[in-house]
């Protein structure tokens, strides 16, 4: 019955030209935005890539390497762009113990988990609530690498009782959808599977995909796609070019259309893994369009900006303009309206600050001639500390 449901509305999708997402599809973005890899397809020195994904996307991956890890800037860094981080955790909680798991890797919990908790927490405490997080990303595939069910239920469970409003999201791998148990603290859950052309009407897939849904423990936990958007010979064989991946995109949102359990997308990935192995930003261009044109529509459904009101305040009748862009020598903050006196925040592409400047007349010019060429990130904020704009500007 399912199929036949997503068939007929994915038929008359296709006779309808979406101008915008349904209100329901809230999310988009990628993994390995901000996870410390450095994509060995290009030259450049690189390992955060926000800035490449921001007008589009509204959630990223970041990754926690350590317990013991700041992550305050990165985070912060994200919210200036409208973007919120979903923050893995799992190094905080679990370590590779042998090759026993049906993956070949067994994971186990810390015997310390409880103090390597804490200490992140208290740690990145400035940071850690439902106005900067998107969610908890609390593990990779846990049954495909041998995590228990008691294993990720308590470490689900510490995370929702210390902060119940930020949700908890996992992926598990498609072989293992049959078996996963899902705690009923976790919010969104989703599984991987690469290499199909339409998974909105493959019919491998949908039932990998209704399977996972049967397994849900509560009505409300909703699903996540993880929509396919590299190129590797290896999942693509047969001559399978990376100059048609846009239709493979276009399949995945299709489905997230036709699909109302289906709340967000997240993209695998958008840098390469290892060489050859392509990421979404080294796809053709078309491809890449096409997953703009995708993220734009969801984000215009929910802009973090926007819904936590650090932006753009209407109420206050503020327009904020910073110029030139590209800059050199200085960088032009102009303030109309009457909000008083202001505070401009510039950051480097690492999240440190290097400007913290008062602003207190309608037009402000703040020397930037000592600043290393390259991409840097502005907050306006005002006496209230609420964010009147961000965005970033290249420094020539």
């Amino acid at each position: 019955m399912r199929s036949i449901i997503l068939s007929f509305l994915l038929i008359a999708s296709s006779e309808i030209s979406f101008a915008q997402a349904p209100a329901r599809l809230k999310y988009f973005g990628f993994a390995i935005v901000d996870c410390g890899l450095d994509d060995p397809n290009d030259p450049a020195a690189l390992t955060n890539y926000i800035s490449e994904v921001d007008t589009f996307s509204n959630v990223a991956q970041m990754c926690v390497e350590n317990y013991t890890d700041t992550v305050i800037n990165r985070v912060n860094l994200m919210n200036n762009l409208c973007v919120k981080p979903i923050l893995s955790t799992s190094k905080i909680f679990i370590y590779l113990k042998d090759n026993k798991g049906p993956s070949g890797s067994n994971y186990d919990l810390y015997p310390d988990y409880l103090t390597r908790w804490n200490t992140f927490k208290a740690t990145n405490a400035a940071v850690l609530n439902s106005g900067k997080i998107n969610s908890f990303y609390v593990c990779d595939e846990p049954t495909w690498n041998g995590l228990t069910f008691g294993e990720l239920d308590t470490i689900c469970s510490l995370i929702k009782k210390d902060f119940p409003t930020i949700p908890l999201i996992f992926v598990e791998a498609y072989t293992e959808v049959a078996h996963v148990q899902v705690p009923t603290t976790v919010d969104w859950i989703g599984f991987d599977h690469y290499g199909i052309y339409n998974v909105a009407t493959d019919p491998n897939y949908l039932a990998w995909l209704d399977t996972l849904e049967s397994r849900r423990t509560t009505p409300q936990q909703k699903i996540f796609l993880v929509f396919d958007d590299e190129w590797n010979s290896g999942f693509w064989p047969g001559g399978w070019q990376p100059d048609t991946m846009d239709q493979v995109v276009q399949h995945y949102y299709d489905l997230a259309i036709a699909d109302t359990n289906v709340i967000g997308l997240v993209g695998f990935t958008w840098p390469g893994l290892s060489p050859g192995w392509l990421g979404a930003r080294s796809m053709p261009q078309k491809v890449k369009n096409k997953a703009i044109s995708i993220g734009k529509k969801i984000k215009a459904n929910y802009n973090p900006c926007n819904a936590t009101g650090i932006q753009n305040n209407e109420e206050e009748k503020i327009v904020v303009e910073v110029y030139p862009n590209p800059a050199q020598d200085r960088l032009n903050i102009r303030l109309q309206g009457n909000q008083g006196a202001a505070f401009v925040k510039i950051y480097n592409a690492i999240g440190k600050i290097e400007r913290a400047v008062f602003v207190s007349s309608y037009l402000t010019s703040i020397p930037i001639d000592d600043l290393s060429t390259g991409i840097y990130f502005y907050q306006v904020i005002n006496k209230d500390t609420a964010i009147l704009n961000s965005g970033k500007f290249v420094k020539e």
